[in-house]
Protein backbone atom coordinates (compact mmCIF):
# COMPACT_ATOMS: atom_id res chain seq x y z
CA UNK A 1 0.00 0.00 0.00
CA UNK A 2 1.16 3.52 -0.80
CA UNK A 3 2.80 5.05 2.28
CA UNK A 4 0.63 8.18 2.22
CA UNK A 5 -2.53 6.13 1.75
CA UNK A 6 -1.50 3.87 4.65
CA UNK A 7 -1.12 6.95 6.86
CA UNK A 8 -4.61 8.15 5.90
CA UNK A 9 -6.14 4.69 6.45
CA UNK A 10 -4.63 4.56 9.93
CA UNK A 11 -6.76 7.61 10.80
CA UNK A 12 -10.00 5.96 9.66
CA UNK A 13 -11.36 5.48 13.23
CA UNK A 14 -11.03 9.24 13.70
CA UNK A 15 -12.70 10.46 10.50
CA UNK A 16 -15.35 7.78 9.95
CA UNK A 17 -18.66 8.37 11.76
CA UNK A 18 -21.03 5.44 12.32
CA UNK A 19 -24.65 5.58 13.44
CA UNK A 20 -26.90 2.52 13.74
CA UNK A 21 -24.27 0.44 11.88
CA UNK A 22 -24.36 2.89 8.96
CA UNK A 23 -21.38 5.02 7.94
CA UNK A 24 -22.79 8.55 7.84
CA UNK A 25 -19.60 10.58 7.34
CA UNK A 26 -16.22 9.62 5.93
CA UNK A 27 -13.54 10.65 3.45
CA UNK A 28 -13.65 9.80 -0.24
CA UNK A 29 -12.09 10.76 -3.53
CA UNK A 30 -14.44 13.30 -5.13
CA UNK A 31 -14.48 15.65 -8.10
CA UNK A 32 -16.76 18.58 -8.96
CA UNK A 33 -17.03 20.49 -12.23
CA UNK A 34 -18.96 23.73 -12.64
CA UNK A 35 -19.81 24.47 -16.25
CA UNK A 36 -22.05 26.74 -18.28
CA UNK A 37 -24.55 25.79 -20.98
CA UNK A 38 -26.08 22.74 -19.31
CA UNK A 39 -29.34 23.55 -21.12
CA UNK A 40 -27.74 23.03 -24.55
CA UNK A 41 -27.78 19.80 -26.54
CA UNK A 42 -23.95 19.84 -26.72
CA UNK A 43 -23.45 19.85 -22.94
CA UNK A 44 -26.30 17.41 -22.35
CA UNK A 45 -24.70 14.97 -24.77
CA UNK A 46 -21.39 15.42 -22.94
CA UNK A 47 -23.13 14.64 -19.64
CA UNK A 48 -24.78 11.51 -21.06
CA UNK A 49 -21.44 10.30 -22.44
CA UNK A 50 -19.73 10.96 -19.11
CA UNK A 51 -22.38 9.09 -17.10
CA UNK A 52 -22.09 6.15 -19.47
CA UNK A 53 -18.30 6.13 -19.12
CA UNK A 54 -18.64 6.20 -15.32
CA UNK A 55 -21.20 3.37 -15.44
CA UNK A 56 -18.97 1.33 -17.74
CA UNK A 57 -16.11 1.63 -15.27
CA UNK A 58 -18.04 1.32 -11.98
CA UNK A 59 -21.59 0.29 -12.82
CA UNK A 60 -21.13 -3.08 -11.12
CA UNK A 61 -21.08 -1.21 -7.79
CA UNK A 62 -24.15 0.99 -8.38
CA UNK A 63 -27.34 -0.12 -6.59
CA UNK A 64 -29.90 2.66 -6.88
CA UNK A 65 -30.73 5.99 -8.38
CA UNK A 66 -33.16 8.85 -7.81
CA UNK A 67 -36.31 8.91 -9.90
CA UNK A 68 -35.97 12.14 -11.95
CA UNK A 69 -39.65 13.04 -11.41
CA UNK A 70 -40.19 12.20 -7.73
CA UNK A 71 -36.56 11.87 -6.50
CA UNK A 72 -37.65 8.63 -4.82
CA UNK A 73 -35.21 5.73 -4.59
CA UNK A 74 -35.30 3.32 -7.54
CA UNK A 75 -33.19 0.18 -7.91
CA UNK A 76 -30.57 0.69 -10.59
CA UNK A 77 -31.26 -2.80 -11.96
CA UNK A 78 -35.00 -2.10 -12.36
CA UNK A 79 -35.91 -2.36 -16.04
CA UNK A 80 -38.34 0.55 -15.58
CA UNK A 81 -35.56 2.85 -14.37
CA UNK A 82 -34.76 5.00 -17.43
CA UNK A 83 -31.31 5.61 -18.82
CA UNK A 84 -30.04 9.16 -18.70
CA UNK A 85 -29.81 9.09 -22.50
CA UNK A 86 -33.50 8.27 -22.86
CA UNK A 87 -34.50 10.76 -20.16
CA UNK A 88 -32.60 13.64 -21.75
CA UNK A 89 -34.10 12.91 -25.16
CA UNK A 90 -37.51 13.95 -23.86
CA UNK A 91 -36.44 17.30 -22.36
CA UNK A 92 -36.49 20.78 -23.83
CA UNK A 93 -34.00 23.50 -23.03
CA UNK A 94 -36.13 24.92 -20.22
CA UNK A 95 -35.96 21.64 -18.31
CA UNK A 96 -33.09 20.80 -16.02
CA UNK A 97 -31.16 17.53 -15.95
CA UNK A 98 -31.06 16.23 -12.38
CA UNK A 99 -29.62 12.73 -12.00
CA UNK A 100 -28.11 10.71 -9.17
CA UNK A 101 -26.73 7.16 -8.94
CA UNK A 102 -25.24 5.54 -5.84
CA UNK A 103 -23.60 2.38 -4.51
CA UNK A 104 -24.70 2.73 -0.88
CA UNK A 105 -26.87 0.03 0.71
CA UNK A 106 -29.07 2.67 2.32
CA UNK A 107 -30.01 6.20 1.33
CA UNK A 108 -28.95 7.47 4.75
CA UNK A 109 -25.43 6.08 4.32
CA UNK A 110 -22.33 7.34 2.53
CA UNK A 111 -21.53 5.79 -0.83
CA UNK A 112 -18.19 4.51 -2.06
CA UNK A 113 -19.32 5.27 -5.62
CA UNK A 114 -21.79 7.94 -6.70
CA UNK A 115 -22.37 10.39 -9.51
CA UNK A 116 -24.79 13.30 -9.73
CA UNK A 117 -25.56 16.35 -11.85
CA UNK A 118 -27.85 19.37 -11.90
CA UNK A 119 -28.01 21.68 -14.90
CA UNK A 120 -29.24 25.18 -15.56
CA UNK A 121 -32.46 25.84 -17.48
CA UNK A 122 -32.56 27.88 -20.67
CA UNK A 123 -34.61 30.68 -19.09
CA UNK A 124 -32.31 31.09 -16.07
CA UNK A 125 -29.69 33.82 -15.81
CA UNK A 126 -26.46 33.34 -13.86
CA UNK A 127 -27.28 29.79 -12.74
CA UNK A 128 -24.43 27.36 -13.45
CA UNK A 129 -24.50 23.57 -13.96
CA UNK A 130 -22.50 20.99 -12.03
CA UNK A 131 -21.32 17.39 -12.24
CA UNK A 132 -19.95 15.52 -9.23
CA UNK A 133 -18.62 12.01 -8.86
CA UNK A 134 -17.24 10.00 -5.98
CA UNK A 135 -14.80 7.07 -5.67
CA UNK A 136 -13.06 5.19 -2.85
CA UNK A 137 -10.00 6.89 -1.38
CA UNK A 138 -7.51 4.45 -2.84
CA UNK A 139 -8.42 5.43 -6.41
CA UNK A 140 -6.16 8.46 -6.03
CA UNK A 141 -3.18 6.27 -5.09
CA UNK A 142 -3.44 2.83 -6.73
CA UNK A 143 -1.88 2.96 -10.26
CA UNK A 144 -4.63 0.87 -11.90
CA UNK A 145 -7.50 2.89 -10.40
CA UNK A 146 -5.59 6.13 -10.86
CA UNK A 147 -5.51 5.58 -14.63
CA UNK A 148 -9.32 5.43 -14.75
CA UNK A 149 -9.62 8.46 -12.47
CA UNK A 150 -7.29 10.52 -14.66
CA UNK A 151 -9.22 9.49 -17.78
CA UNK A 152 -12.50 10.64 -16.21
CA UNK A 153 -11.01 13.97 -15.12
CA UNK A 154 -9.60 14.66 -18.58
CA UNK A 155 -12.88 13.68 -20.23
CA UNK A 156 -14.82 16.13 -18.06
CA UNK A 157 -12.39 18.94 -18.84
CA UNK A 158 -12.49 18.24 -22.57
CA UNK A 159 -16.26 17.89 -23.00
CA UNK A 160 -17.80 20.06 -20.28
CA UNK A 161 -15.27 22.92 -20.60
CA UNK A 162 -15.65 23.83 -16.92
CA UNK A 163 -15.61 27.38 -15.61
CA UNK A 164 -13.75 25.87 -12.67
CA UNK A 165 -13.50 22.56 -10.83
CA UNK A 166 -11.67 20.58 -8.18
CA UNK A 167 -10.75 17.02 -7.28
CA UNK A 168 -9.29 15.49 -4.14
CA UNK A 169 -10.08 13.94 -0.80
CA UNK A 170 -13.26 15.39 0.66
CA UNK A 171 -15.80 14.86 3.40
CA UNK A 172 -18.52 12.57 2.04
CA UNK A 173 -22.07 12.44 3.40
CA UNK A 174 -25.31 10.64 2.52
CA UNK A 175 -27.30 11.85 -0.49
CA UNK A 176 -29.55 14.00 1.71
CA UNK A 177 -26.62 15.63 3.46
CA UNK A 178 -28.20 18.51 5.42
CA UNK A 179 -28.69 16.45 8.59
CA UNK A 180 -25.01 15.57 8.64
CA UNK A 181 -23.51 19.05 8.34
CA UNK A 182 -22.45 19.04 12.04
CA UNK A 183 -20.31 15.94 11.38
CA UNK A 184 -18.77 17.61 8.33
CA UNK A 185 -17.91 20.68 10.41
CA UNK A 186 -16.34 18.50 13.09
CA UNK A 187 -14.26 16.72 10.46
CA UNK A 188 -13.13 20.05 9.00
CA UNK A 189 -11.73 21.18 12.36
CA UNK A 190 -9.30 18.24 12.38
CA UNK A 191 -8.15 18.02 8.75
CA UNK A 192 -6.99 21.23 7.14
CA UNK A 193 -6.37 19.99 3.57
CA UNK A 194 -9.62 18.05 3.41
CA UNK A 195 -12.16 19.61 1.05
CA UNK A 196 -15.56 20.32 2.60
CA UNK A 197 -18.57 20.65 0.28
CA UNK A 198 -21.12 23.26 1.29
CA UNK A 199 -24.80 24.04 1.01
CA UNK A 200 -24.22 27.22 -0.99
CA UNK A 201 -21.51 25.97 -3.36
CA UNK A 202 -23.67 25.72 -6.48
CA UNK A 203 -25.26 29.11 -5.83
CA UNK A 204 -21.89 30.84 -5.50
CA UNK A 205 -20.03 28.86 -8.19
CA UNK A 206 -20.86 31.38 -10.98
CA UNK A 207 -18.64 33.84 -9.10
CA UNK A 208 -15.60 31.59 -8.74
CA UNK A 209 -14.06 28.82 -6.61
CA UNK A 210 -14.39 28.99 -2.83
CA UNK A 211 -11.12 27.08 -2.30
CA UNK A 212 -8.41 24.99 -3.90
CA UNK A 213 -7.94 21.22 -3.75
CA UNK A 214 -5.40 18.56 -4.74
CA UNK A 215 -6.38 19.27 -8.35
CA UNK A 216 -7.84 22.68 -9.19
CA UNK A 217 -9.16 23.49 -12.66
CA UNK A 218 -9.28 27.05 -13.97
CA UNK A 219 -11.23 27.48 -17.19
CA UNK A 220 -10.16 30.01 -19.81
CA UNK A 221 -13.02 32.39 -18.96
CA UNK A 222 -12.18 32.40 -15.25
CA UNK A 223 -8.50 32.94 -16.13
CA UNK A 224 -9.52 36.26 -17.70
CA UNK A 225 -9.82 37.54 -14.14
CA UNK A 226 -6.02 37.40 -14.06
CA UNK A 227 -5.64 38.94 -17.53
CA UNK A 228 -6.02 35.76 -19.59
CA UNK A 229 -4.66 32.22 -19.66
CA UNK A 230 -1.02 33.20 -20.32
CA UNK A 231 -1.02 35.85 -17.57
CA UNK A 232 -2.64 33.45 -15.12
CA UNK A 233 -0.11 30.71 -15.94
CA UNK A 234 2.81 33.14 -15.58
CA UNK A 235 1.52 34.31 -12.20
CA UNK A 236 1.30 30.71 -11.00
CA UNK A 237 4.82 29.94 -12.19
CA UNK A 238 6.21 32.98 -10.37
CA UNK A 239 4.85 31.50 -7.14
CA UNK A 240 6.30 28.07 -7.89
CA UNK A 241 3.18 26.33 -9.20
CA UNK A 242 3.44 24.77 -12.65
CA UNK A 243 0.03 24.71 -14.37
CA UNK A 244 -0.67 22.17 -17.11
CA UNK A 245 -2.61 23.40 -20.12
CA UNK A 246 -5.37 21.01 -21.18
CA UNK A 247 -7.81 22.12 -23.85
CA UNK A 248 -9.61 25.21 -22.53
CA UNK A 249 -8.32 25.05 -18.96
CA UNK A 250 -5.32 25.24 -16.68
CA UNK A 251 -4.86 22.29 -14.32
CA UNK A 252 -2.96 22.86 -11.06
CA UNK A 253 -1.83 20.10 -8.69
CA UNK A 254 -0.59 20.40 -5.13
CA UNK A 255 1.47 17.21 -5.51
CA UNK A 256 1.51 13.68 -6.88
CA UNK A 257 -1.24 12.50 -4.52
CA UNK A 258 -3.85 14.22 -2.32
CA UNK A 259 -3.49 14.87 1.41
CA UNK A 260 -5.97 15.49 4.22
CA UNK A 261 -3.60 17.57 6.39
CA UNK A 262 -4.25 16.74 10.05
CA UNK A 263 -4.21 20.03 11.98
CA UNK A 264 -1.52 18.58 14.27
CA UNK A 265 0.87 18.56 11.30
CA UNK A 266 2.42 21.28 9.16
CA UNK A 267 0.21 22.48 6.31
CA UNK A 268 1.27 20.66 3.11
CA UNK A 269 3.48 23.07 1.15
CA UNK A 270 1.86 22.30 -2.20
CA UNK A 271 -1.57 23.30 -0.92
CA UNK A 272 -0.21 26.59 0.43
CA UNK A 273 1.41 27.44 -2.91
CA UNK A 274 -1.69 26.70 -5.00
CA UNK A 275 -3.81 28.63 -2.50
CA UNK A 276 -1.56 31.64 -2.94
CA UNK A 277 -1.52 31.33 -6.74
CA UNK A 278 -5.31 31.22 -7.03
CA UNK A 279 -6.27 33.55 -4.17
CA UNK A 280 -7.12 36.44 -6.57
CA UNK A 281 -9.66 34.11 -8.26
CA UNK A 282 -11.25 32.91 -5.03
CA UNK A 283 -14.75 33.98 -4.01
CA UNK A 284 -14.19 36.34 -1.10
CA UNK A 285 -17.88 36.74 -0.27
CA UNK A 286 -19.05 33.13 -0.30
CA UNK A 287 -21.41 33.21 2.67
CA UNK A 288 -22.34 30.17 4.76
CA UNK A 289 -21.34 26.64 3.80
CA UNK A 290 -24.00 25.23 6.14
CA UNK A 291 -27.70 25.44 6.80
CA UNK A 292 -29.40 26.72 9.92
CA UNK A 293 -29.06 24.86 13.21
CA UNK A 294 -32.26 23.15 14.33
CA UNK A 295 -31.22 22.04 17.81
CA UNK A 296 -28.14 24.04 18.72
CA UNK A 297 -25.72 21.74 16.89
CA UNK A 298 -22.59 23.37 15.50
CA UNK A 299 -22.61 23.78 11.72
CA UNK A 300 -20.73 26.06 9.39
CA UNK A 301 -22.09 29.59 9.56
CA UNK A 302 -21.05 32.70 7.62
CA UNK A 303 -18.18 33.42 10.01
CA UNK A 304 -16.66 29.93 10.26
CA UNK A 305 -17.12 29.38 6.52
CA UNK A 306 -15.02 32.48 5.91
CA UNK A 307 -12.39 31.18 8.33
CA UNK A 308 -12.32 27.79 6.61
CA UNK A 309 -11.96 29.37 3.17
CA UNK A 310 -8.91 31.25 4.51
CA UNK A 311 -7.49 28.17 6.32
CA UNK A 312 -4.44 27.92 4.04
CA UNK A 313 -3.65 31.64 3.98
CA UNK A 314 -1.62 31.78 7.18
CA UNK A 315 -0.75 29.76 10.26
CA UNK A 316 -3.40 29.87 12.96
CA UNK A 317 -6.25 30.74 10.58
CA UNK A 318 -7.93 27.37 11.21
CA UNK A 319 -9.39 25.62 13.17
CA UNK A 320 -11.40 27.97 15.42
CA UNK A 321 -9.94 28.21 18.91
CA UNK A 322 -13.34 27.89 20.61
CA UNK A 323 -15.67 25.93 18.29
CA UNK A 324 -18.47 25.91 20.87
CA UNK A 325 -18.54 29.72 21.09
CA UNK A 326 -18.37 30.70 17.49
CA UNK A 327 -18.91 34.29 16.47
CA UNK A 328 -21.29 35.29 13.72
CA UNK A 329 -19.48 38.46 12.70
CA UNK A 330 -16.80 38.21 10.03
CA UNK A 331 -13.22 38.74 11.15
CA UNK A 332 -11.63 42.04 10.30
CA UNK A 333 -11.38 45.67 11.32
CA UNK A 334 -12.67 48.65 9.40
CA UNK A 335 -9.77 50.55 7.82
CA UNK A 336 -8.97 53.93 9.35
CA UNK A 337 -8.67 55.47 5.92
CA UNK A 338 -9.80 54.39 2.48
CA UNK A 339 -7.46 52.02 0.67
CA UNK A 340 -7.98 51.67 -3.06
CA UNK A 341 -6.28 49.05 -5.19
CA UNK A 342 -6.26 49.04 -8.98
CA UNK A 343 -6.45 45.87 -11.05
CA UNK A 344 -2.93 44.51 -11.66
CA UNK A 345 -1.41 46.12 -8.56
CA UNK A 346 -0.12 44.17 -5.54
CA UNK A 347 -2.14 44.32 -2.36
CA UNK A 348 -0.50 46.33 0.45
CA UNK A 349 -2.23 44.34 3.21
CA UNK A 350 -4.26 41.28 4.19
CA UNK A 351 -7.85 42.26 3.74
CA UNK A 352 -11.24 42.00 2.09
CA UNK A 353 -11.68 44.06 -1.05
CA UNK A 354 -14.85 44.74 -2.99
CA UNK A 355 -16.03 46.85 -5.85
CA UNK A 356 -17.78 49.92 -4.44
CA UNK A 357 -21.51 49.71 -5.00
CA UNK A 358 -21.74 45.94 -5.27
CA UNK A 359 -21.32 42.91 -3.02
CA UNK A 360 -21.69 40.41 -5.88
CA UNK A 361 -18.04 39.44 -5.76
CA UNK A 362 -15.25 40.22 -3.35
CA UNK A 363 -11.65 39.13 -3.04
CA UNK A 364 -9.47 38.40 -0.04
CA UNK A 365 -5.89 39.34 -0.77
CA UNK A 366 -2.66 39.10 1.18
CA UNK A 367 0.36 41.39 0.82
CA UNK A 368 1.78 41.02 -2.68
CA UNK A 369 -1.31 39.33 -4.18
CA UNK A 370 -2.30 40.90 -7.50
CA UNK A 371 -5.71 42.57 -7.69
CA UNK A 372 -7.85 40.85 -10.37
CA UNK A 373 -10.01 42.11 -13.19
CA UNK A 374 -13.79 42.23 -12.98
CA UNK A 375 -15.50 39.72 -15.27
CA UNK A 376 -18.58 40.61 -17.30
CA UNK A 377 -20.50 37.47 -18.24
CA UNK A 378 -23.71 36.77 -20.12
CA UNK A 379 -26.69 34.85 -18.67
CA UNK A 380 -25.04 31.50 -19.40
CA UNK A 381 -21.46 32.46 -18.70
CA UNK A 382 -20.71 33.95 -22.10
CA UNK A 383 -17.51 35.98 -21.82
CA UNK A 384 -18.40 39.61 -22.56
CA UNK A 385 -15.12 41.11 -21.44
CA UNK A 386 -12.90 41.87 -18.49
CA UNK A 387 -12.79 45.22 -16.78
CA UNK A 388 -9.91 46.87 -14.93
CA UNK A 389 -11.41 48.41 -11.80
CA UNK A 390 -10.41 50.01 -8.53
CA UNK A 391 -11.06 47.73 -5.56
CA UNK A 392 -11.71 49.22 -2.13
CA UNK A 393 -10.59 47.76 1.20
CA UNK A 394 -13.65 46.70 3.16
CA UNK A 395 -11.92 45.20 6.20
CA UNK A 396 -8.34 44.52 7.26
CA UNK A 397 -7.57 41.01 8.53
Amino acid sequence: MNEKLAEIESLCPDFQYVDDNRIITSIGMTATFYFWGGHTSEKRQALVDFFEAYEEAFGIHLKWGCDPDSWATRKFSNARFPTLRDHVAGLDEDDCVEWHLSSSAHREEVAQYSITCLTERGWQRGFISDLQFQLPRDHAFDPHHRKTLDELLLRAIETLKPFHGRAGLAAILPEQDVSYEPEAFDLATRYRSLYIPGAGDLIRAPVGPKSIDWITIVGDVLAERMGGVDACADYCREIGVIPVRHRQALVLRTGATPEIGPVTQTVPAGYVKVDRALRPLRDGAHGSMGGGSSGGEVRFNRCTSDQWIRRLDQLGAWPPATPLRLGKVLDGTQPIKKVRLKTGRPSPCYGRFHRPGTEKFGVILMPGDIAPYWLNLGPHGEFLGREAITWELLAEL
